[in-house]
């Protein structure tokens, strides 16, 4: 990840102000935290839709549709069942590729969705963290998310996380 530096008002970097080096320096902790927890995200949304895709690629390479998938799945959640011979000769045929690639595939899957959920839940708490460093419109524009969509993420963390954030949504 490249080096970044937070852009400075002139003279805050040299300011003797312990105060303002301390503010300037944690600033961009936070906002380096931020951006690796961003990028972080976007890898597991990036690896659970490679694995979804992969496994869809399976069901086609059987010759399972779409279509005959979610039929397939309805007919399990319902416990009922076609009643047509040629419809229950498919049903059972596929029933068991079906099972079969659900068990290569689905291990994986939750796996990866696990770690979208950890992930989003760190760019979450990031997120809170940038926010008590500095103003949401600095915020805004460094990350690039709207302020209505921090303001979001900081009441999610904020009912997740209840005493910190609820300070940092106080302050802000």
């Amino acid at each position: 990840m490249p080096a970044f530096r937070l852009l400075t008002p002139v003279g805050m970097t040299d300011n003797p102000h312990p105060r303002l080096r301390e503010l300037h320096v944690q600033r961009e902790s936070v906002l380096r935290t931020w951006l690796v927890a961003n990028a972080a995200l976007e890898s597991a949304i990036d690896r659970l839709g490679q694995l979804r895709a992969a496994k869809g690629k399976a069901l086609n390479a059987q010759g399972i549709s779409a279509h005959q998938l979610a039929q397939f799945r309805r007919w399990e959640k319902r416990k009922v069942k076609p009643t047509d011979y040629r419809t229950i000769a498919s049903y059972t045929q596929h029933r068991h590729i079906i099972a079969s690639i659900d068990r290569r595939w689905d291990g994986a899957i939750t796996a990866a969705q696990v770690e979208v959920d950890r992930a989003t839940n760190e760019l979450a708490v990031a997120t809170a963290d940038l926010l008590s460093t500095m103003p949401v419109a600095l915020a805004s524009e460094l990350t690039d998310l709207s302020v209505r969509l921090l303001s979001t993420i900081v009441r999610a963390v904020a009912n997740t996380h209840s005493a910190p954030a609820t300070r940092m949504v106080q302050r802000h």
